[in-house]
């Protein structure tokens, strides 16, 4: 809660600060303006602030009412994925310890292949795509696909699993995000449902066009307020409607 409150008002400040002095600017940095522009900087700040600690406060209300059940389900994650793999152990006559080289770290689900050779690392890929209704986010530790030291993964790990994920991966929903000796499966997202799009925009729709329009009324000028009022309006409609769209990506 106080983490929230606290990036509300540094951005808040962030905001304050650049509109005041891109107002300042566009008025051609006479003396008068000054005042117009720092109103201007505080309005914009504030409502960007306020809108922020809405968001902050709805995830961590969402994050402390599933945190009990979202720990389970990381539970059954990692059962499900030991389960699925424990013949790896077998195969490699237990240098590849199934409790040992899937577990969380960070509180993402990992699954390291050290250990593996290319083939088996490419049916676990299978399968694993095989079980995408039972995980959301996973990373798969490959290595770098080249010996660096006698620990290293086998070099042909990390081509053999990218070959399966660029087959299947986008089917079930996964996206791949490459990185130097792993790989992250991250979930593509759950798109909001229109009855969730229309109540972010209802939230948020007039206190983003209430800022949006007073600060593009300001920059405007007095010979134009009323076409900058309703740009604004019309901008905070948009950007509304943008942020009422996002996708949940929590897995």
């Amino acid at each position: 809660m106080r983490d929230a409150f606290a990036i509300s008002v540094v951005i808040g400040m962030m905001v304050t600060v650049m509109g005041s002095m891109m107002a300042f600017f566009a008025t051609g940095m006479a003396e008068d303006g000054v005042i117009p522009a720092l109103r201007t900087g505080f309005v914009l700040g504030l409502g960007v602030g306020a809108v922020v600690l809405m968001f902050a406060l709805a995830r961590v209300r969402n994050h402390a009412e599933k945190g009990q059940v979202r720990e389970k389900a990381r539970a059954a994650e990692v059962a499900a994925l030991r389960a699925e793999m424990s013949h790896l152990s077998d195969e490699t006559d237990g240098a590849w310890d199934v409790g040992e080289r899937i577990r969380r770290e960070r509180g993402v689900l990992t699954f390291d292949m050290h250990g593996l050779d290319a083939p088996m690392a490419a049916g676990a890929t299978e399968k694993l795509l095989g079980i995408r209704n039972s995980l959301q986010r996973v990373r798969i530790v490959t290595g770098r696909g080249e010996i660096l030291h006698e620990k290293s993964a086998d070099p042909g790990i990390r081509p053999a699993v990218l070959q399966r994920l660029r087959i299947g991966a986008e089917a079930v929903d996964w996206q791949v995000l490459e990185k130097a000796g792993s790989i992250t499966l991250r979930p593509m997202g759950v798109p909001p449902t229109n009855a969730q799009r229309a109540s972010r925009f209802a939230i948020f729709v007039i206190p983003m066009c209430t800022v949006m329009g007073f600060t593009f009324r300001d920059l405007a000028g007095s010979t134009m307020e009323d076409q900058g009022l309703a740009f604004g309006v019309v901008a905070g409609i948009l950007l509304t409607a943008l942020l009422s769209s996002y996708r949940d990506r929590s897995g």
